[in-house]
């Protein structure tokens, strides 16, 4: 079963955080596996992390997670599925991708709670045990 509309009850994908019928705001604690949630002040949301092996993140519509910044790359960066666990990899973004505080360089493996920064928006990693 899909996401509920608590409006006009249609039937969404559980990863959809709207409602593709009336445009209503959908119950982001559906959402199921792991999930980045957005930190930044007054605009927290919540968005699935991975689908189908890979998640590209980044400013262009074309990626899995459209994050509107600025200082983020098209294709910032990548999350993926492999051997057991979750992994975040820089997709050579003009200003980096840090976790935790530290910029990484090629891929680092995401733990529960870990803190992305792309560009001025902070995410944390959850649902990975």
């Amino acid at each position: 079963m899909g996401n509920l509309c608590p409006v006009c009850r249609h039937e969404n994908r559980t990863e959809n955080r709207y409602c593709t019928r009336c445009g209503a705001k959908l119950d982001e604690t559906k959402i199921l596996g792991p999930r980045l949630v957005i930190l930044n002040g007054d605009k927290k949301s919540v968005v699935s992390a991975y689908k189908d092996g890979v998640s590209t993140l980044g400013r262009d519509i074309e990626n899995y997670v459209v994050i509107n910044d600025n200082q983020i790359s098209k294709k910032h960066a990548v999350i993926y599925f492999d051997k057991g666990q979750y992994w975040i990899e820089d997709l050579n973004s003009k200003n980096g991708v840090f976790l935790n505080g530290k910029r990484i360089h090629g891929r680092e493996r995401l733990f529960e709670g870990s803190l992305i920064k792309l560009g001025s928006t902070i995410l944390r990693f959850e649902g990975s045990r």
